[in-house]
C-alpha cells in the first residue's frame, strides 16, 4: 500500500508573495493547459485571504520561501527544490452551502470541514509514474490534519465528457503539441475511490 513505502515526493507550500513562485506556477499552469490566467491575481488573492494554498510537488530550482501555511507562521528552509508539479487545497464555504454539502460553514473550527482538492498537475514527462497517486495521498493527509482538520475531501475536476470532447482536445492538447489524453482525469480519480456527485 501507499503507506508501506516512503514517498518519492514532498509537498512544499507555494509562496504567493514570491515573484519567482508566481512565475513558475504560471508557467506550469500554461503547460497544464488551463487556468494560467488565474495565477497572478485570483490565486494570490485567495492565498492572502486564507482560501487557497497550492503546493509544489517536489528542473531549475526555486527556493522554499513561504513564511506561512494556512495563515500559520512557518519557517521556510530557503533550500532550492525542483517542482515537478503542484496541487491546491481550497476552502469554499459558499460553494459548499450552494451544493448542500454541509449545513455549517467550512471553517477549521467546526467538525464538518470540507477541503477541496483542485489543480493537480504533474509534469507530462513524469505522468504514469505513480507520482499523482503519491501527491493525492499527501494532500489528503494534509487536509485531515491541523489547521484544516478536514472531515471531507471534495475533488474539483473536469468531467470525462468535457476533457475528451474534440473541441477541448484540439484547443488544449493538440494546439500545444501534446498528445490527446488516453485516460480521462475523471476515470483516474474514480479508480482512487472518488465518486461523482
Amino acid at each position: 500500500t501507499m503507506t508501506d513505502r516512503p514517498s518519492r515526493v514532498e509537498l512544499i507550500p507555494w509562496d504567493y508573495e514570491s515573484p519567482e513562485h508566481i512565475e513558475r506556477m504560471y508557467l506550469q499552469r500554461l503547460d497544464c493547459g488551463w487556468r494560467s490566467e488565474e495565477v497572478r491575481e485570483k490565486w494570490t488573492k485567495l492565498g492572502r485571504d486564507g482560501q487557497k494554498t497550492l503546493y509544489w510537488v517536489e528542473s531549475q530550482p526555486i527556493h522554499d520561501t513561504a513564511p506561512t501555511h494556512w495563515h500559520l507562521p512557518r519557517t521556510p528552509t530557503n533550500h532550492p527544490f525542483h517542482p515537478i508539479g503542484h496541487i491546491a487545497l481550497d476552502l469554499r464555504p459558499d460553494q459548499d452551502r450552494q451544493l448542500g454539502l454541509s449545513s455549517s460553514s467550512s471553517s477549521s473550527t467546526d467538525g464538518d470541514t470540507i477541503v477541496w482538492v483542485a489543480g493537480l498537475y504533474v509534469s507530462h514527462t513524469l505522468q504514469a509514474g505513480g507520482f499523482g497517486r503519491e501527491v493525492m495521498h499527501l494532500a489528503e493527509t494534509i487536509a485531515a490534519q491541523p489547521p484544516l482538520n478536514g472531515r471531507w475531501v471534495v475533488l474539483d475536476t473536469m468531467s470525462r465528457e468535457q476533457q475528451l470532447s474534440s473541441t477541448f482536445v484540439k484547443r488544449i492538447y493538440l494546439a500545444q503539441g501534446k498528445p490527446a489524453p488516453t485516460v480521462a482525469i475523471q476515470d483516474w480519480y474514480e479508480r482512487q475511490g472518488y465518486e461523482v456527485f
